[in-house]
């Protein structure tokens, strides 16, 4: 079943039935509870139409302006989901950029704003992973970009196994640039798109230093599937929004980097 539909089926089965266990949507859906599981967590994410609860989902009520578009649109509103923070955390990433780097860009909302910071007269190479990230170096004369081989994905606009590890093996940057859907201090870094985790597993070995975009929303959270440990060589770039504790924790494991909100 294509994931937008089954997307769309859930939507309209909460909307009738108000609450709805796992089992009960992977029995009418015909699907794993794993799956169901992972379809909840992605609607919870990226519409305001329903939230978690334990063992299952709930609807929620009067909503006034009800987010949808991703399903029909092949830029999620995932992208507007902390927007501020992550323009912070872009800017942040692209004044790290030196004169002369190569640099790999991750696909994701925080590698868009760092690609639309990135300053144009800058003689850099940027390799990126994704269609909209290059669309947004698109007329910085100064950035010659380099898009990876790979299958392309319309609903992510990202490019994807097994040409893109063909594409990297040849190239050692200065600096990587990665997305991820979450990092913890028991779990290191993880992310809920299997074949995205492959390339971003691949990025990892990359280059000589790796930075990690996260919005402060996604730390501590753990996703379905493991890329990277947390390792002293890493760089996490983050927002205010980090508590004093997570910091420290992290601070121990890796060098911290926090975006201030113009």
């Amino acid at each position: 079943m294509i994931i937008k539909k089954r997307h769309n089926q859930i939507l309209e089965m909460m909307k009738i039935h108000k609450t709805l266990s796992i089992a009960e949507i992977a029995e009418k859906l015909q699907i794993s509870e794993i799956t169901a599981r992972r379809d909840l967590e992605f609607l919870d994410n990226n519409t305001n139409l329903l939230v978690r609860i334990r063992g299952g989902a709930q609807w929620v009520e009067e909503q006034p302006e009800p987010n949808t578009a991703y399903l029909n649109d092949r830029y999620s509103d995932r992208f507007a989901k902390n927007q501020q923070e992550k323009i912070a955390i872009g800017k942040l990433a692209a004044s790290l950029i030196k004169e002369d780097e190569t640099i790999i860009i991750d696909a994701g909302s925080s590698a868009i704003q760092l690609a639309k910071h990135i300053d144009g007269r800058k003689r850099i190479t940027a390799v990126v992973t994704a269609i909209n990230v290059a669309e947004e170096l698109e007329g910085k004369e100064g950035v010659v970009t380099v898009i990876t081989g790979g299958v392309f994905r319309s609903s992510t606009t990202t490019l994807i196994s097994p040409f893109i590890e063909q594409s990297l093996t040849s190239i050692y940057a200065d600096k990587v640039f990665i997305g991820v859907a979450g990092v913890s201090l028991s779990h290191g870094f993880t992310d809920n798109d299997l074949l995205e985790t492959d390339v971003k597993k691949i990025l990892v070995n990359s280059g000589r230093e790796i930075y990690w975009l996260v919005d402060s929303s996604k730390l501590g959270f753990i996703a379905s599937f493991h890329i990277s440990k947390i390792l002293p060589n890493h760089t996490l770039i983050t927002d205010q929004g980090i508590s004093p504790q997570m910091k420290e924790d992290l601070g121990k494991l890796c060098r911290i980097l926090v975006a201030e909100r113009a």
